[in-house]
């Protein structure tokens, strides 16, 4: 935690006692969505500071937990930014209705350091589903204006975050022996 000591001087507040008491306040570590978009916060009132990462902020995104998330807020979010605009095919959604299967859906992280591609209301569910089951009500972040289809849809969580990196590391490590072996 980042300790924030605040000067409470009650006499300059009219108070006429306690002057120069120091009072200690605990604010929380730099959230990951605020260090990936280089956002600098006023640690007063935790709203983004003016100019801050060279005046480049990308306020655009949404964090959100994985219960709140609905398929139908994706498309909303999404579709004037290049995705669920082209329906390949339609086939029947959890919910009993026929529906489309866009082509142009979204790439889903999964801890694997795969991705999961959703483009329509079932394939969502079920990678929803299978996230939860193992991590429970992840927060997820949603970018619109990422530059990379990698960065668009990204979970906040230590456990996933952590899961992924050993993936990425075996990975590595079995690329390593194989580049060393033949």
């Amino acid at each position: 935690m980042i300790k924030l000591k605040t000067l409470l001087n009650e006499k300059f507040l009219g108070f006429g006692f306690g002057a120069g008491k120091v009072k200690e306040q605990q604010l929380p570590d730099a959230s990951a969505t605020d260090l990936a978009q280089g956002l600098d916060r006023d640690p007063m009132t935790g709203n983004p500071m003016p100019g801050g990462a060279g005046g480049n902020i990308n306020l655009n995104y949404k964090e959100v937990k994985l219960d709140q998330l609905e398929f139908n807020d994706l498309v909303k979010l999404f579709s004037p930014k290049d995705h669920f605009n082209d329906i390949h095919y339609t086939r029947i959604q959890p919910n009993g209705q026929e529906g489309p299967f866009y082509r142009d859906g979204l790439n889903f992280p999964n801890p694997s350091d795969a991705s999961s591609v959703v483009g329509d209301m079932k394939s969502f569910e079920q990678w929803k589903q299978k996230t939860k089951s193992r991590f429970g009500n992840v927060k997820v972040i949603l970018d619109p204006e990422a530059q990379e289809h990698w960065e668009k849809v990204q979970i906040d969580d230590e456990k996933f975050n952590q899961d992924k990196k050993q993936a990425m590391d075996a990975k590595m490590s079995m690329l390593q022996q194989w580049g060393t072996t033949t």
